[in-house]
């Protein structure tokens, strides 16, 4: 008899692929200027149903498709996508229409006897060439102009989308952006002093319930490279803010183990502390060291060093650095209004400088020692997104929030040509590569999935999908189809374009689930499942 909460191939991937083109199905809708839209009604009480074009949203909202088989494969899509939502800010309906064009057709050739580890291999080996073609498509874009033209259809408003533009240029790609609510219906910018640093919490355990960010107001700051083992090592610090009336305390270090921990959420549980929070040390080496002179500096403390013989139990209050605010999250933790000395900050600027000469035969070092010059003088930037009701505020908060994340990524990295040209474009190059067998089916798969996103945009602006991908193909690349003018145009020219990372992305999602879910044999579901609303 069969077990009813195990399902093995080919049933079991099958009803994986369903999941996922059912969660695709709703997605693949919102691609494009004419998106459509997707009704959700709520999950409990009365209140009328949410009429959403916003892929990432979409996504967020399903925790199911009512078969408990089919549910991972929809939750696998869903959580591709909220990961390409949060690496690059957009992408997502690319992302899943991506997966399922490359499941679907891996399917077929697998139902007939294929082998899916060598289509696997021919897949992968693909995405390394689509990558490389992207990238040598892509073109850097400096002007603010360029920036606001690129994120106009995400924001929807294009004095908006001019004001984003400009924070991202003001800021460069190292300066913080905070996206908040704002209190009433206009949405407010200002300009602060402070930076980020790509490391994040050392523990879950010292957020708040219902965090995911943790806020500092007004914040202390330990700055170490010592490795915290015992919760002796914290005593000075907690003891001198304790003592001076100090509600908030960030500590930077390497490691926090266990017992340093527990003593930070034992003092904040019995409310000697408003905030207590641990943030990895970003880097290592003297990279390290160096980074932690720099954020003393930024805060107006002493950082204590380990090769400097400089001890913990010596830590007095002037030694904590300071700032008007410090956030946290899994990922980054940055600090904004630093309360060090403009003259100390430009003194530090200055030693660096020097450093960019003496490594000139090191492009990596000295590519380090610049960024850590642009954190020193870099910007901040608060946007609050208001909004008439909330629901409009929460939606436009994730357009904004995706806006801002999509264009500091095309600052950094460039653009290619948009409306689905780049990835068709990369056909030729994945077509070319020298495979046999399994694994030149695999690829010639990729190559056919890679036109999927602009058949996608021409079939919800009413288009002949195959009628537009056939044009694009012949007059090469850069060219797309205008959509909203009904026009052939370079795209270049024309300014529809995208993000390099949010393709690349996207593409890199896409294949990933598509591997996943074309070499899983056997569907194992649990008799009563927690259901969970995050992604």
């Amino acid at each position: 008899m069969a077990d009813p909460f195990i399902l093995q191939a080919p049933a079991g991937r099958s009803a994986l692929i369903r999941g996922m083109t059912r969660m695709t199905r709703l997605l693949r809708v919102t691609l494009g200027p004419h998106a459509r839209t997707v009704m959700i009604a709520p999950l409990i009480g009365q209140r009328p149903p949410e009429i959403l074009d916003s892929a990432a949203v979409i996504a967020r909202r399903m925790t199911g498709v009512g078969d408990y088989f089919e549910d991972m494969g929809a939750m696998l899509v869903r959580h591709l996508c909220w990961k390409v939502y949060e690496r690059v800010g957009d992408g997502v309906a690319t992302a899943a229409v991506l997966t399922q064009a490359l499941v679907e057709r891996a399917e077929t050739y697998i139902a007939a006897g294929g082998s899916p580890v060598p289509i696997r291999r021919g897949i992968e080996l693909g995405l390394e060439a689509a990558l490389a073609d992207l990238k040598r498509q892509s073109r850097r874009i400096d002007e603010p102009e360029e920036i606001a033209a690129l994120i106009a259809g995400t924001v929807r408003d294009p004095e908006l989308a001019k004001r984003i533009g400009s924070i991202v240029d003001a800021v460069g790609p190292d300066g913080s952006i905070q996206v908040e609510d704002g209190d009433g219906i206009e949405t407010t910018s200002e300009l602060l002093e402070g930076v980020r640093w790509s490391e994040g919490y050392v523990s879950s355990h010292l957020l708040k319930k219902g965090e995911t960010t943790a806020r500092l107001l007004e914040p202390r700051i330990l700055v170490t490279n010592h490795h915290l083992e015992r919760a002796e090592q914290l005593l000075p610090a907690l003891e001198a803010c304790a003592s001076a009336g100090e509600r908030s305390l960030l500590v930077i270090a390497p490691e926090v183990k266990d017992a340093a921990i527990a003593l930070l959420v034992l003092n904040r549980e019995r409310n000697l502390f408003d905030h207590v929070m641990a943030a990895k040390a970003p880097h290592f080496g003297e990279q390290r060291a160096g980074i932690l002179d720099d954020i003393a500096v930024i805060t107006g403390g002493r950082s204590i060093l380990e090769d400097r013989h400089e001890k913990l139990e010596d830590v007095a209050l002037d030694d904590l650095g300071k700032a008007r605010q410090a956030w946290v999250t899994h990922s980054h933790f940055g600090i904004l209004g630093g309360r060090g000395e403009k003259a100390a900050i430009r003194a530090r600027i200055a030693e660096l400088k020097p450093i960019i000469r003496v490594l000139d035969d090191d492009e990596w070092s000295r590519e380090r020692v610049k960024e850590r010059i642009g954190k020193l003088a870099g910007l901040a930037a608060h946007i609050k997104v208001g909004a008439a009701t909330p629901s409009d505020r929460d939606e436009l908060k994730l357009r904004v929030e995706a806006a801002v994340t999509s264009a500091r990524a095309a600052a950094l990295e460039g653009v290619v040509p948009g409306g689905g040209a780049a990835l068709l474009a990369c056909v030729p190059a994945v077509e070319a590569l020298p495979l046999a067998g399994d694994e030149a089916i695999g690829a010639k798969i990729l190559a056919r999935a890679l036109a999927e996103p602009m058949r996608s945009l021409a079939a919800n602006a009413g288009w002949e999908p195959s009628t537009i991908v056939a044009g694009a193909s012949g007059r090469g690349p850069g060219w797309t189809y205008d959509l909203v003018a009904g026009d052939w145009v370079n795209a270049w020219k024309a300014g529809i374009l995208d993000p390099l990372p949010v393709v690349t992305g996207a593409l890199e999602a896409a294949v990933s689930g598509a591997v996943v879910a074309l070499t899983s044999d056997v569907l194992i579901h649990h008799k009563n499942p927690s259901v969970s609303v995050q992604p």
